[in-house]
């Protein structure tokens, strides 16, 4: 049994059906492929390409991005965490200086210098691979959350990141 075909075009990156007469406008690297490649073509998983080699369907999956982008991305989204608990303490410690509260303006003082060093501590700066940068980033956070004292704690109302 015969399998129905449809035409491919490598140029335009786009399919032809045999039923539709295109005169002149069709492709001149038009092909010839199954309906099941052209199935298969449009199924394709998210982010992989497809083209045809000798007749063949070929899926690719995408390059993986770069840990140096995906650090970038994923400190940019720490630093803006860490900009909205930085403004939360600030508040905390304005009130605490006008109050006389010494020791909390200290704790204030020592979280926010822990917060803005976060993407620079050793293990954020070691981390090779996604996952263990955000477990960096997460036990950073986490110790500076657990040494604040309780009256700071609800500045940390969100995780980090």
């Amino acid at each position: 049994m015969m399998s129905l075909k449809i035409r491919y075009s490598e140029t335009t990156g786009s399919f032809y059906p045999l039923d539709i007469d295109y005169g002149d406008t069709l492709p001149t690297d038009a092909i010839a492929v199954d309906w099941a490649d052209f199935d298969t073509a449009m199924k394709r998983p998210l982010g992989h390409t497809f083209h045809f080699v000798d007749g063949r369907l070929i899926i690719a999956a995408p390059e993986p991005t770069p840990f140096t982008d995906q650090a970038a991305a994923y400190l940019g989204a720490v630093r803006a965490s860490r900009d909205d608990i930085l403004n939360r303490i600030a508040g905390v410690g304005f009130a605490a200086m006008q109050s006389g509260d010494s020791e909390l303006v200290q704790a204030v003082i020592t979280a926010r210098q822990a917060l803005l060093d976060i993407t620079t501590v050793p293990s954020v700066v070691a981390a090779t691979d996604i996952d263990a940068l955000a477990a960096a980033i997460h036990d950073a956070y986490l110790a500076i959350v657990e040494s604040a004292p309780e009256r700071l704690l609800p500045a940390f109302t969100s995780e980090i990141a």
